[in-house]
């Protein structure tokens, strides 16, 4: 709290400091210096205080914008090595709102309308220096407007994120009552007291939530309350389960707001909630990575969103950089997973020897770590960018009598006044990472506008022809993993899955090309040759006497089309199979964000007989809301959910939650990424219906599963 009160009173001194010296920050591309300083002196001579900045080509151009966002920039048209429009583009790109304005040698109506097409603010002429000082004062007038809207709107979005995030993530029990009628609850109210929705409580009497042997005192409560018109009250008394049981419960009673109109929030604790049940809501909200120690993604990201509201205010600096592991599918794929973490423990103690106690470090993904360091610059950050990469080269890890070496590629990106926000700083060391992951390797690489947007261009446009040749020439694989019960149920049920082979006939995962072929609307299309091809490979299984059953996934793109439905029922009834031998997947993110177009997908198929699942199930802030209108078959709880299952409380109250619920709808619940015996036994206690993961088969071509033997 410390720290956050200390970084607003910086920002708020810094555009103090701002407003007091009206320095302008001026940056002229002229032929000569000389010229520069002409015009310079223009504004100068109207009282206007200039610190200048000059350029010549484009190059000397960026290279100033690297340095330092300037507040206005002059332009002379005509200039060979930077023309006007190029100018406009630079700025574009990396989303700078700096007034441009053109200098020419006329300044009549279509000299000026000309400027402005190519993305200049106005035109002046050289012989009119009046006009030129009154445009500079009118820009930097809309600059200053400009720039107060954005400081009140990231203040304004910094305040309701806090307020949305403090109540979402919120264990308590909160509810605000008007009149004694309920008016709103969060989810935690609601599932203590037994509703879904929460249109289902709007209305409903506080009074119901009370033991009726505290009614009286309740009431006499609320009357003083009232009557006294006290801001803050608390009340111990007895609340009313569902089921009819009483729990001692202590309610705290504030004066409130909704849309304007006066209310009550009031806050319920259990009070017969166990020191246990406490450490559980504790660990939930830990903001370190079980696995390596180091911060976890969520706490890297607010870190990082302090960081930048700090650069946008002019206070600090700062510098991310984003570290990949080369060849870790290579390890995990020849070792395994247990001795693959623990090469992941490794290299974050080696990176957390190499860093500073102001640095941020955490791991960021499976195998990938990222860092913020404030206060830093470009040659800064290379530097420990280097030094990074030469200790992770020159690591051994001795894990159960093996020798296991690896390298890694990192990207680094600069946090400056002109960073739009903290997803494309992360965006753009990720792109940085991905030109030094595909040089080669064990390389390092500061992220350039110009050249990592071209080179991603280049990247998409190459995913782009594979994915149309794939489709073209087939050059898909279908792969299938098994889902198998541990209930009992000896039928045939696979995963299938999708790769994309290369030239030379290597695996390309769906996660290298499935965002292109999303940005380039090819999605809807590789669904479709995923369907249908699974139907027939399905058909043939099915034709060997095999009753089997195949998982496939839909993507929320593909979710839109008008006749999807109609085309799997094409395919069912072409290769003449049941239609309850088919079960569609979608993600719970995507069922969300599609939710219309899921929930006439759903009803539709259930006419088709086929099943439906949502996968990533819990992944969601409301995954159980969307059961309501989704009546699926099948829930695939999140992966994040089984992964160090058997060493992590969280994870395990998490699936425990799952089970239960879905148990109490008749749905049946399927764990993925199943690693280890230590998560499956832990599975098998819990009674999870179906279990799916490498460590009973990694995909595969063949339908061969031995689905009657034991799971050892």
């Amino acid at each position: 709290m410390a720290d956050s009160y200390r970084r607003r009173e910086l920002y708020r001194e810094n555009i103090e400091q701002m407003e007091k010296e009206q320095t302008l920050r001026l940056l002229v591309i002229e032929e000569s210096r000389n010229d520069a300083e002409a015009l310079a002196n223009i504004l100068r001579n109207a009282g206007q205080a200039s610190r200048l900045s000059y350029a010549e080509d484009l190059e000397d151009i960026v290279e100033t914008l690297d340095q330092q966002v300037p507040d206005l920039i002059l332009c002379a048209k005509g200039l060979e090595n930077a023309p006007l429009s190029d100018v406009a583009e630079v700025l574009q790109q990396r989303e700078l709102r700096v007034p441009l304005i053109a200098i020419g040698e006329s300044g009549d109506e279509p000299a000026i309308i000309e400027a402005m097409r190519e993305g200049a603010s106005d035109l002046c002429s050289y012989d009119q220096p009046e006009h030129l000082q009154l445009v500079v004062k009118r820009e930097l007038s809309q600059v200053k407007t400009s720039q107060s809207a954005q400081n009140f709107e990231l203040k304004f979005r910094e305040s309701e994120k806090r307020a949305r995030m403090l109540m979402e993530s919120s264990r308590d029990a909160i509810a605000y009552v008007h009149e004694g009628m309920h008016i709103f609850a969060n989810r935690s109210y609601l599932e203590m007291f037994g509703f879904d929705e929460l249109d289902e409580i709007e209305g409903t009497p506080i009074l119901d939530m009370v033991a009726p042997d505290d009614h009286a005192e309740f009431k006499e409560f609320l009357r003083n309350y009232s009557k006294d018109g006290e801001q803050e009250g608390k009340l111990e008394t007895r609340g009313l389960l569902p089921d009819g049981k009483q729990f001692d419960a202590e309610m705290e009673f504030t004066s409130a707001s909704i849309d304007g109109e006066p209310c009550t929030q009031i806050i319920i604790r259990n009070q017969a909630a166990s020191s246990k049940e406490l450490e559980q809501k504790l660990k939930y909200l830990s903001k370190q990575d079980v696995l390596t120690g180091l911060f976890n993604r969520q706490y890297f990201i607010e870190e990082l969103e302090l960081a930048v509201t700090d650069a946008i205010s002019g206070s600090s600096s700062a510098a991310v950089m984003y570290v990949l592991m080369d060849n870790f599918k290579d390890i995990k794929d020849n070792i395994g997973i247990g001795v693959a973490d623990m090469v992941i423990s490794d290299i974050a103690d080696l990176l957390r020897a190499h860093t500073g106690e102001g640095d941020i470090l955490a791991r960021f993904g499976d195998h990938s770590f990222t860092i913020l360091r404030k206060d830093c610059d470009a040659d800064s950050i290379q530097v420990l960018g280097e030094e990074l990469r030469k200790a992770v080269e020159d690591h051994i890890a001795n894990v159960e009598d093996q020798s296991v070496t690896t390298t890694c590629s990192i990207g680094m990106s600069i946090v400056a006044e002109s960073t739009p926000s903290a997803q494309e700083v992360l965006s753009r060391a990720d792109l940085a990472c991905e030109v030094a992951r595909s040089s080669g390797g064990n390389k390092i690489h500061l992220h350039n506008p110009v050249v990592d947007e071209r080179i991603g261009k280049e990247r998409d446009q190459q995913m782009h022809a594979l994915i149309r040749d794939a489709l073209e020439k087939n050059q898909f694989q279908l792969l299938y993993q098994p889902i198998v019960s541990l209930q009992g149920d000896t039928s045939e049920k696979y995963e299938v899955l999708l790769r994309m082979l290369n030239d030379e006939g290597e695996h390309i995962l769906p996660t290298q090309f499935l965002p292109i072929a999303e940005q380039t609307g090819q999605l809807a299309e590789i669904d479709r040759w995923v369907i249908k091809h699974a139907i027939d490979a399905l058909a043939e299984h099915r034709a060997k006497g095999a009753d089997a059953q195949f998982f496939i996934k839909v993507s929320g793109p593909t979710l839109t089309g008008e006749d999807l439905v109609a085309f799997i029922h094409g395919c069912i009834k072409e290769r003449r199979i049941p239609g309850d031998a088919l079960t569609f997947e979608i993600a719970e993110k995507a069922a969300a964000q599609q939710l219309k177009h899921a929930k006439s997908f759903v009803k539709t198929l259930q006419e088709l007989h086929c099943k439906t699942a949502l996968e990533n199930f819990g992944s969601g802030p409301n995954s159980f809301q969307l059961l309501k209108h989704l009546p699926v078959d099948y829930l695939k709880i999140d992966g994040s959910f089984i992964h160090n299952l058997a060493s992590n409380n969280d994870n395990q109250a998490m699936v425990k939650s799952i089970l239960d619920t879905a148990n109490s709808m008749n749905k049946k619940c399927i764990a993925v990424y199943v690693q280890d015996a230590h998560s499956l036994a832990v599975l098998w206690q819990s009674g999870v219906n179906y279990i799916q993961g490498n460590f009973l088969q990694e995909p595969s071509e063949a339908l061969n599963y031995d689905f009657s033997g034991e799971i050892a």
